[in-house]
């Protein structure tokens, strides 16, 4: 054999002729360690020439599960076998619990983790697009890393402007609305009026939050 032709045959050469390599009997494999039918991308190539095969990066338990499927190639290139290919799929972590891992780590979120968790009243003050719109109290049963909120047991106040229909004759505001609205007003500032009402269950935006404070009483 020439030496043109071994150098063909060598995978560490710039001369490689992978065609020749599949259908020649004098190929000699740089690594005796490797797997058959191994991820090319964990071999690498040594300064000294020789090619090692990377470690693989340790994962944490229970974050994946490998299934097993069995694949038909018959279809294939006119073959007829099957291989068993391992699919690894990772674990869905849910909201709640993400909510206990925060609740573990240390910032504003694992505030929030104890609030939820003790079971505290908290008030979650609001804002509108210029100015905070009110507040809300209840307690706190879920949330995310985005501060978004569900409430139970909330009691809502709100500022809103004074909307009266102008009419002929009279006045607007001596007029008793016949449709029972779904909040008591309980102060009125001038060309305003706050707003109460109670929702059994109530979800709050994180992007809408500006505060959320213990009650004291």
């Amino acid at each position: 054999m020439s030496s043109g032709t071994d150098e063909e045959l060598d995978m560490l050469s710039p001369s490689f002729n992978p065609i020749k390599a599949l259908y020649s009997k004098n190929v000699q494999v740089p690594s005796t360690t490797a797997k058959p039918l191994d991820n090319i991308s964990k071999f690498e190539l040594a300064p000294t020439g020789e090619v090692i095969i990377k470690p693989e990066r340790p994962r944490r338990h229970n974050e994946y599960n490998i299934e097993s499927i069995q694949r038909d190639l018959s279809a294939v290139a006119g073959t007829s076998q099957v291989s068993l290919v391992q699919r690894i799929i990772k674990q869905r972590r849910t909201v709640l619990a993400r909510m206990s891992e925060i609740g573990k780590s240390r910032g504003p979120l694992s505030r929030i983790a104890t609030f939820c968790y003790a079971k505290q009243r908290v008030k979650v003050y609001i804002r509108s697009a210029v100015t905070v719109r009110g507040h809300c109290e209840g307690y706190i049963i879920a949330f995310d890393k985005h501060w978004n909120l569900v409430m139970d047991d909330v009691d809502e106040v709100w500022t809103r402007k004074n909307k009266y229909k102008s009419l002929a004759i009279g006045d607007a505001r001596s007029l008793d609305d016949p449709v029972e609205k779904p909040y008591a007003v309980i102060k009125r500032i001038k060309g305003h009026q706050v707003c109460r009402r109670h929702v059994p269950r109530f979800f709050v935006r994180g992007e809408q939050i500006v505060l959320v404070a213990k009650c004291l009483v």
